[in-house]
């Protein structure tokens, strides 16, 4: 797929008579900011449409405005065309069985994840972006599209999730583009901090801390990693969600050019989050990439894979050699 130009999308847009707009699955900050920013502005620009993430929206996410529109369930007829924010590879869209039955229907794709299996038709991919938030606060100015305060915050939230509040960007966009939202729309970064890492719950602390307890060190590979079962969160009655940002806490470790928290999300299925630093200056969107379904930042990256803990850490343990 050959990227599109902001103007030629703009017309697809506008000649499509129904839009289907979808997320991937286990949708973080980025991927409901821009399904939800995309959301308000085909209802500003009169535009039937229909915001899908199959997984549903995360409970840590559901403060944001408009989180309640977001469907779970295909819609039940076809549309003109589909647009897929953020998700990588096709098969996260969760839409299979939908594209089955309504072949003929164009994907147009926004997404700051690498080149991979994205399957669209038309669109942009590109990774100089921080987030897929700011690849549509891009559009929007292409499109001449004046944002509101609703629209401000939710790409607000995609810009800051995904840059980590900026600690995995090196360069200054995306902070000039929150500056410019906090000076017109009044965009307070510190609450939408607060919403999204400052609701821990008191299990959650305690079980973060038998996870970090049970760290190690690669010292041939030379990263650390952690991990937890599905059993053990079933057991604290959390879910992964609850433990969101433990990564990061590992991500502070003076040792190992990176760190790797592995999840057993079911039976034999298996995430990888990895996290590294400027400082330690190691491309753990590379190192995602070798699981096919993988990506993200240079520093932030993660991946899901068939298999057990043990055998995601072989793997990880492999490449981090070369």
């Amino acid at each position: 797929m050959k990227n599109s130009s902001f103007k030629e999308i703009e017309k697809i847009i506008s000649k499509a008579k129904r839009i289907l707009v979808v997320t991937h699955q286990g949708p973080d900050g980025d991927a409901i900011g821009s399904l939800l920013a995309f959301g308000f502005y085909l209802k500003k620009i009169k535009k039937p449409h229909y915001l899908l993430c199959v997984s549903g929206v995360p409970e840590s996410l559901k403060f944001i405005p408009g989180a309640k529109l977001i469907k779970s369930k295909h819609p039940k007829t076809s549309y003109d065309l589909i647009i897929g924010l953020d998700y990588g590879s096709k098969w996260r869209l969760g839409l299979n069985g939908y594209i089955k039955k309504y072949l003929k229907i164009p994907i147009l794709v926004f997404d700051h994840h690498p080149i991979a299996d994205q399957e669209a038709n038309i669109g942009v991919i590109n990774t100089s972006y921080s987030s897929t938030s700011e690849i549509i606060y891009d559009y929007f100015k292409s499109a001449k599209f004046k944002i509101d305060k609703k629209i401000a915050y939710v790409l607000a939230v995609g810009i800051l999730a995904d840059t980590g509040f900026f600690k995995y960007i090196s360069d200054f966009k995306p902070l000039e583009i929150m500056a410019e939202l906090m000076k017109k729309f009044k965009i307070k970064p510190i609450e939408i901090d607060n919403a999204l890492y400052g609701q821990i719950k008191f299990e959650a602390l305690k079980f973060s801390g038998k996870i970090l307890g049970r760290t190690k060190y690669e010292a041939k590979e030379n990263f650390v990693y952690s991990w937890f079962k599905r059993k053990e969160i079933n057991r604290y009655h959390l879910t992964t969600d609850d433990l969101n940002g433990l990564v990061e806490r590992l991500r502070n470790l003076k040792n190992g050019r990176f760190a790797l928290l592995l999840t057993e999300e079911g039976k034999n299925r298996i995430r990888g989050e990895l996290r590294s630093r400027p400082d330690k200056n190691y491309n753990v969107a590379e190192l995602a990439k070798k699981f096919g379904s993988g990506g993200g930042h240079k520093y932030a990256a993660g991946f899901r894979c068939k298999g057990t803990i043990d055998s995601a850490l072989k793997i990880v343990a492999k490449y981090a050699k070369k």
